[in-house]
């Protein structure tokens, strides 16, 4: 999806779903008098229920349907060095590359698929003149590197420089360059065992248990089995062979992000079946700083926030599906929304704008409504290099019917 706000471009991607009853969110944050909503926008040809709600001021443009017999859905995206898209289908369907018009132009979105087999891609990253793509299922979960040898604008080579064993939902995810500009930064979620052999480890190992009172597993069998450390970020040579984690304790992380002063933000999911119970973690936004352990463990032997061996949230978000975080640098927006962490909340179709203040050893945070649709089941979200903001949605409009949207 893109916004426009005073013909501004900012490019986030959204996966849409069905839609779904909202319920408050629970919010541990500090508040501040916050914009009235901007009324309910049609988009092209959209049923009247199914409108944007913005901020004033911005606007939301369709740009391209895309045919899931054809392209599949699109769940992934990242911009190339030309200011292109690439996009990944969830499943078999490959990589596309996308081409977007100026804004305002008649011309139509260009989109060729690429001949290269690759595809469910859930964090891709153009970093040291190659493509890398952190793949979840498909042809083999695990961090690939796709290279240009011959010059011809096409990927022809396709090397893998680590299997990861884990999958699904709760595997490998999203890619990161480092601040420094020397590594890459990948994050998995608790369904992925941490590579073997590891370079290093921030966090003390081995990862440990030591549980005081007996766990109750889930008694639907969901993690059952699972040890700590639990989701995990890592940073990686360019060339695949030395994996040190940096974090960990984490469920089911899918995006993260930095922040200009080179700080790690990672949005992490809830164990919906826990609502109400003593263990139950909100979906939560972290500050993960080198080092850090957020205590995930299955079933009842999660971590506190009040336990000494484990960071504080940054900030709860409540129920939830997190997916698609960045921040706002680069965007033709207002320079507090430039600043914002912007994160993307599959289930219930909003993108919330949080401001920072730094504090202490870490920031103070205030959350913001940024956008919200019902549905509008979000993926993805990224910054193009003139400032658009993309995303792409993925709807249910009837029984057995899905379609894919790509939006500015």
């Amino acid at each position: 999806m893109n916004y426009k706000p005073r013909n501004n471009r900012w490019v986030v991607s959204a996966v849409l779903s069905m839609a779904l009853i909202a319920i408050p969110t629970w919010a541990q944050t500090t508040f501040e008098q916050l914009p009235e909503r901007a009324p309910s926008q049609p988009v092209g040809k959209a049923p009247p229920d199914q409108v944007f709600q913005t901020l004033p001021d911005y606007q939301v443009e369709k740009l391209f349907t895309v045919p899931k017999d054809k392209l599949g859905s699109w769940v992934c995206m990242t911009v190339d060095p030309k200011g292109r898209l690439i996009v990944s289908d969830q499943g078999n369907q490959g990589l596309c590359r996308v081409t977007l018009p100026a804004i305002g132009s008649k011309d139509p979105v260009r989109v060729e698929k690429l001949p290269v087999k690759m595809s469910a891609a859930q964090g891709m990253l153009f970093a040291f003149d190659s493509l890398y793509v952190s793949v979840n299922g498909g042809q083999g979960s695990g961090l690939y590197r796709l290279r240009d040898t011959n010059g011809d604008d096409q990927f022809d080579e396709v090397k893998l420089l680590r299997s990861l064993r884990g999958g699904g939902e709760h595997g490998p995810h999203a890619l990161r360059l480092s601040p420094d500009g020397k590594s890459i930064i990948i994050v998995c979620g608790n369904h992925t065992d941490p590579p073997e052999p590891l370079a290093h480890s921030t966090n003390p190992l081995p990862w440990g248990e030591d549980l005081l009172l007996p766990r109750h597993w889930d008694s639907r069998g969901h993690a059952r089995g699972r040890m700590a450390p639990g989701g995990w970020i890592a940073k990686v040579d360019p060339e695949g062979k030395t994996w040190e984690v940096i974090s960990s304790g984490f469920r089911n992380t899918y995006e993260i992000d930095f922040n200009a002063d080179g700080e790690l933000f990672a949005y992490d999911s809830d164990m919906e079946w826990d609502l109400g119970s003593p263990w139950y973690r909100p979906t939560r936004v972290m500050h993960a700083t080198s080092g850090s352990e957020f205590g995930w463990r299955s079933g009842t032997g999660k971590w506190p926030t009040w336990y000494p061996d484990s960071l504080p949230e940054l900030v709860n978000i409540g129920p939830g599906s997190p997916v698609g975080v960045t921040f706002g640098y680069g965007a033709k927006f207002p320079a507090k929304y430039q600043k914002a962490l912007y994160i993307c909340d599959w289930t219930f179709g909003t993108i919330y704008a949080l401001h920072l203040t730094p504090k202490g050893s870490s920031y103070s945070c205030i959350k913001e409504e940024f956008l919200s649709r019902t549905p509008l089941p979000l993926t993805d979200a990224v910054v193009g290099p003139d400032g658009d903001v993309l995303y792409h949605r993925w709807a249910w409009y009837c029984i057995g019917t899905v379609s894919c949207y790509l939006y500015r």
